[in-house]
């Protein structure tokens, strides 16, 4: 269905391209390309070898009139497979029904503060630790903006595409409807958020940034969810005859989801970002700790293939402490590190980035990432110990 819809919203975007040589309309072209040399860990559940992947794609989008079309060609491969997909990212026409701003069509819908991780980025979430971040497509919504002199009203009914895996692939989007809030004051801003969808039910949160100084802010965004996904770890079903997988997706009820953080302007051009967050839809440390050790133990492989379904969830673990230091300077060489702690086990993931952007249209980046703890760690467990990794954008 994704497909036939993808294929009609790329006619649509031929239509224009064809309807543009005789009209004023004009189009962004980006080509992106993202290398990575993966070297395998020693995890037992993810049993891999040191690979390559390889990932090219060719943005464009364009507005005319009211209406917003972007689209993507992408082709990637690893391991000798080789994929190749399209995808329109956003569709969306706007309009004036009295005093509101209207938006009807697919469109991406991101009203969180955090950098490292993002509460209420709640309908199509971005990975923002990726290695290589690229916005995910948007949701069909129809949503309404009404302005006024300190704030905005926002009312909107649309899907939910939740960063959930079940055998490898995304979970089906659910509908659902909410609105926004959103004040500003001197030097503070907040915004309460309420949405009901048909399967996450309801969801309420809220965040706000305040500047302290010509250096500081600090920012907090919250999340309290009805019901969510979680994978489950049953080691009895590994000592018995049962037939049942010993990882299962179930759903539960209550889930907090919070972030606190600071971003604080050194001296150099130099920024800190510091945050900690907590997932409450992710496994506990104690299901991590009874998976680990039934990995170590003497099971067949084929019981070591089902654990993978209990890394299905946007975070690994519950507890997060990010640090994360960039220049803010003009220079065009631009390093940037992140580190990323789970104070339960020591989990760590360290991620050292060079960026040139002397060039007019081009911007190139090249880092490593690596995971580090002991054997017993989560982030041990990941299929790839260390990535070497290069990117480059070019715009037309």
């Amino acid at each position: 269905m994704q497909k036939l819809i993808n294929y009609y919203l790329l006619s649509a975007i031929l239509t224009l391209l064809s309807y543009s040589a005789n009209a004023t309309v004009e189009f962004d072209t980006a080509w992106r390309m993202n290398v990575q040399e993966l070297n395998a860990s020693n995890s037992r559940i993810f049993d891999e070898k040191d690979t390559t992947f390889w990932f090219t794609a060719l943005d464009v989008s364009t507005e005319f009139n009211g209406i917003r079309v972007a689209a993507t060609a992408n082709w990637m491969t690893m391991a000798g497979v080789s994929e190749l997909d399209v995808d329109v990212s956003e569709a969306y026409y706007d309009l004036m029904l009295g005093d509101w701003f209207a938006s009807v069509g697919k469109k991406k819908l991101d009203w969180d503060v955090g950098y490292g991780f993002r509460p209420l980025d709640m309908f199509s979430p971005t990975d923002s630790l990726a290695v290589y971040t690229a916005v995910p497509p948007g949701t069909w919504m129809a949503v309404g903006d009404y302005f006024t002199e300190t704030g905005s009203v926002s009312l909107l009914c649309n899907e939910t595409v939740p960063d959930y895996l079940e055998k490898g692939a995304k979970v089906a989007a659910s509908f659902g409807c909410g609105g926004r809030y959103y004040r500003y004051f001197e030097n503070f801003e907040a915004q309460a958020v309420a949405h009901y969808d048909e399967k996450l039910g309801a969801r309420v949160g809220g965040s706000a940034v305040t500047v302290i100084g010509d250096s500081m802010e600090i920012h907090g965004s919250l999340l309290w969810q009805q019901r969510h996904r979680m994978p489950v770890f049953d080691p009895h079903t590994l000592q018995s005859d049962s037939f049942l997988p010993s990882v299962q997706t179930q759903w539960r009820r209550g889930s907090l989801q919070a972030l606190m953080g600071i971003n604080y302007s050194l001296r150099f051009g130099v920024t800190l970002i510091a945050e900690y967050w907590y997932d409450g839809r992710a496994p506990s440390n104690g299901q991590w700790r009874n998976l680990i050790a039934a990995a170590d133990g003497n099971i067949e492989s084929h019981q070591l293939r089902v654990m993978r379904g209990h890394f299905a969830t946007q975070n690994l673990f519950r507890n997060n402490l990010m640090l994360h230091l960039r220049t803010t300077s003009s220079t065009v060489w631009q390093p940037a590190l992140t580190w990323v702690v789970n104070p339960n086990d020591n989990s760590m993931l360290i991620d050292g980035k060079l960026c040139y952007s002397g060039f007019k249209h081009n911007s190139l980046c090249g880092g490593i990432r690596q995971y580090a703890g002991d054997n017993e760690a989560i982030y041990k467990q990941l299929s790839f110990g260390r990535t070497w990794y290069f990117s480059t954008e070019l715009k037309f």
